[in-house]
C-alpha cells in the first residue's frame, strides 16, 4: 500500500476491529484453514465470480490454502482483517471482505459466491464493517475500487453510502479481462 512499516505498525496498533461482526443474516469471522473447501468450491475456482479479482481463478486447492495462510498470518500481524462471509441460518460459507487500513483511511475490498448474487449479502457485510471503520477515531475514510465495467460492484459501494469520487485511468490489472491495466472507479465514504 505505498507506506513504510514505521506507519502501518504504528496505525495499527489503534486498529483493532472485533474478530466477529453479526448482521441480520450474516456473521463475518476471520478465515480459518479448515474453510478452504468451501472457499475453492464457493468462488475461487468459478471464472464468472474471479473475472473481476485482481487474481485468477484457483485450479487447485492448494493455491486456496497458501492465500488463507496468507490472510490468517495478515490479522495475526495486524496489518489487514480479512472475514469470511457466513450465511448465519445455513453456516455456508459464501464470500470474503477485507479491511486493509492505511493511515488515516482503510480501503475495503471483497468477493460473493455466484449463488449469492442479488441477494443483498455484499452491502449488508460491508456496511457493518465500513461503519465500524469509520466509527474508530483515526479513521476519517473508507474507500474501494472497482474496473469500470463491474456494475455489481458499484452497486454496493452506492447502496453502502459511498461515492464515486472519480476514474482511475489505467489503474489496475484484471488478468481475466486484460493483461494491461484497466480504468476503474474510485468509491469512498467519509465522516
Amino acid at each position: 500500500m505505498g507506506q513504510t512499516p514505521h506507519k502501518i505498525s504504528r496505525y495499527n496498533q489503534n486498529m483493532n476491529p472485533p474478530k466477529r461482526f453479526l448482521t441480520a443474516r450474516l456473521e463475518l469471522r476471520p478465515p480459518q484453514m479448515e474453510d478452504a473447501p468451501a472457499v475453492f468450491e464457493n468462488w475461487a475456482q468459478d471464472v464468472a465470480v474471479t473475472r473481476n479479482m485482481t487474481w485468477l481463478p484457483h485450479e487447485e486447492i492448494q493455491t486456496t490454502q497458501l492465500v488463507l495462510r496468507r490472510m490468517i498470518d495478515a490479522w495475526e500481524q495486524g496489518t489487514r482483517f480479512p472475514y469470511v462471509i457466513l450465511e448465519t441460518q445455513s453456516q455456508q460459507l459464501i464470500g470474503m471482505i477485507e479491511l486493509r487500513p492505511e493511515e488515516h483511511q482503510a480501503e475495503i475490498g471483497y468477493v460473493l459466491a455466484r449463488f449469492c448474487w442479488g441477494k443483498g449479502y455484499m452491502p449488508e457485510a460491508a456496511r457493518a464493517l465500513v461503519q465500524w471503520a469509520l466509527s474508530q477515531p483515526q479513521v476519517y475514510r473508507v474507500y474501494a475500487t472497482t474496473s469500470v465495467e463491474n456494475l455489481q460492484s458499484q452497486r454496493v459501494m452506492e447502496k453502502i453510502g459511498m461515492t464515486r469520487e472519480g476514474l482511475l485511468r489505467r489503474h489496475v490489472i484484471h488478468p481475466a479481462i486484460s493483461p494491461e491495466p484497466i480504468d476503474s472507479y474510485l468509491y469512498a465514504i467519509v465522516r
